[in-house]
């Protein structure tokens, strides 16, 4: 039976795990981002109709209260902030990084990602997308007992969207001592609440998602002698085992001023277990980003 992460060696490897993730909000604010940009606003697309190619600089900066890796809480109130940036084309590429810090963590700056991809409209309409990414991760640990055992992240993704609701489908294969993978299919909408001038607006979005992934899940079998059943128990290897690990429903408030943008978040996730004998608790944060966007032509 897997036991509570208590200890810090447990804690930082699924730290570790979680360094595979996050990209994840800076990756959907992308998306939305070039929905923005590329979908269905008929003004800025005669807006940007003049120009045959055109890029922009959008960088990021996001804080959340709790730390947590499939809705689990990693650590006691341990808080963490992340700081990127991307460069993306209409030609449908873009590149970018991203560095962590964590607030428990010696040293608290953890690592750096590296992440390039590419994005298509896969209908006149713009309202179907596929993107996909490669993430390289750069560890800054000093543990020696610690071995980061993911390095890589092969993702892939489709986004469907009309003008107030949408769904994503997002797949992640991660390898590098170990492989990996997770599914993260959710369902959002997009309400204005106020404009302000042809694009300057606030917005609710909320996102209903759920994590499908595994988790080490150890168990135990009884021995029998003679069809009578042993008072001992014999532990069988551990396995991995895929399944719903979390529910999450995140309520953001966008406000989108000229070139900035400034997201309030509140989530609330529900973690599920494969081993039947663990139950965890439903825990809630708040998250803060600001964001920039520079047109570079």
């Amino acid at each position: 039976m897997i036991e509570p992460n208590k200890m810090k060696p447990v804690v930082i490897y699924f730290l570790l795990i979680l360094c595979g993730f996050p990209l994840r909000s800076q990756t959907d604010r992308l998306d939305s981002l070039l929905h923005d940009v590329l979908g269905d606003d008929k003004e800025m697309i005669r807006f940007l109709a003049p120009l045959p190619s055109y890029c922009y600089l959008y960088s990021v900066f996001s804080g959340d209260n709790k730390t947590s890796y499939a809705g689990r809480e990693i650590g006691d109130n341990m808080y963490s902030m992340n700081g990127s940036i991307y460069f993306f084309h209409s030609k449908g590429f873009f590149v970018g990084t991203t560095g962590s810090w964590y607030s428990q963590l010696d040293p608290g700056y953890s690592n750096t990602i590296f992440s390039a991809g590419f994005f298509k409209a896969l209908n006149p309409k713009k309202n179907l997308t596929f993107r996909a990414s490669y993430n390289r991760y750069f560890y800054n640990n000093t543990d020696t007992e610690i071995t980061n055992v993911f390095n890589n992240n092969l993702g892939a993704g489709l986004t469907l969207r009309n003008k107030w609701i949408g769904g994503r489908f997002s797949f992640n294969f991660l390898f590098g001592q170990d492989f990996g993978m997770n599914i993260m299919p959710n369902v959002f909408s997009r309400i204005t609440i106020a404009r302000f001038g042809k694009y300057n607006m606030i917005q609710f979005e909320p996102e209903f998602s759920l994590f499908i992934g595994s988790e080490i899940v150890e168990y135990t079998s009884a021995g029998s002698l003679t069809g009578q059943q042993s008072d001992s128990q014999s532990s069988s290897p551990a396995k991995d085992v895929y399944g719903l690990l979390n529910t999450q429903f995140y309520f953001p408030l966008l406000i989108y001023a000229g070139d900035f943008d400034i997201e309030l978040g509140y989530s609330v996730n529900i973690p599920h277990s494969q081993d039947e004998s663990i139950e965890y608790p439903v825990n809630s944060f708040f998250s803060v980003s600001l964001g920039y966007l520079l047109p570079l032509n």
